[in-house]
């Protein structure tokens, strides 16, 4: 199951940069000097990744992370209620699959990363398909690339990178705040019905993610008859 190095998934596309990605559709865009930003479309409703511009000068550089200009893609106001900073060591650190009941904008900072969002909301038409990502922010020069990830999604990450790189660093910026167990629902990470392709095994995890979370069977009975 577990290789060294993430395999290419039929319709994912390399980029020059090192990410790997999934089938996207542009939704939005603008080339605008100082406006510059695109949203892509992926096959689950409510999952995008969006990508704006990194500006450099003498001093450094900026970008920003987040504009409503989401918010017209999405079709609804995006209320960012709460931002937070999770450190991870650099590679075996898997967190997920968590479909709380809020809207994500997560953001790796840096190192390489593997993100997989599962479709549980048992009326999707693409309830239990998943969609991964693998982000490599290793050069600090690249821009970042956000993912949004609509309430009723679940997901998780692995980290990918260097054993010996520095700590992995990923935001989140939320709609809600965040609850340890309280309206949590997660599935488990090697559920075998998503048969997520994990590029290496996970070696550290909490309690919880490791051996407590129920499988989309166990969830969803009724959407396996």
């Amino acid at each position: 199951m577990f290789e060294e190095s993430v395999s290419l998934t039929e319709g994912y596309t390399k980029t020059p940069e090192g990410d790997i990605l999934p089938p996207l559709k542009l939704l939005a865009e603008d080339k605008g000097a100082y406006t510059e930003y695109r949203i892509w479309g992926t096959e689950i409703e409510g999952l995008y990744l969006w990508d704006r511009k990194k500006y450099d000068d003498d001093r450094g550089s900026y970008q920003e992370l987040y504009k409503d200009e989401l918010e017209r893609v999405v079709g609804r106001k995006i209320d960012i209620h709460q931002t937070s900073l999770s450190r991870n060591k650099p590679r075996g650190v898997l967190r997920g699959l968590h479909g709380e009941p809020m809207d994500k904008l997560v953001t790796p900072l840096n190192g390489v990363v593997f993100i997989a969002v599962a479709d549980i909301r048992p009326n999707s038409p693409t309830f239990g398909k998943y969609i991964t990502f693998t982000l490599d922010q290793r050069d600090d020069e690249k821009n970042k690339k956000s993912i949004f990830v609509s309430s009723g999604l679940a997901n998780s990450f692995l980290t990918i990178g260097d054993k010996d790189g520095e700590m992995f660093n990923y935001l989140y910026q939320t709609t809600d705040a965040y609850k340890t167990s309280e309206g949590k629902r997660s599935v488990k990470w090697d559920d075998p019905d998503l048969n997520i392709p994990w590029p290496i095994e996970p070696t550290i995890m909490s309690r919880v993610d490791a051996a407590e979370n129920k499988s989309l069977r166990s969830l969803f009975p009724q959407k396996f008859p």
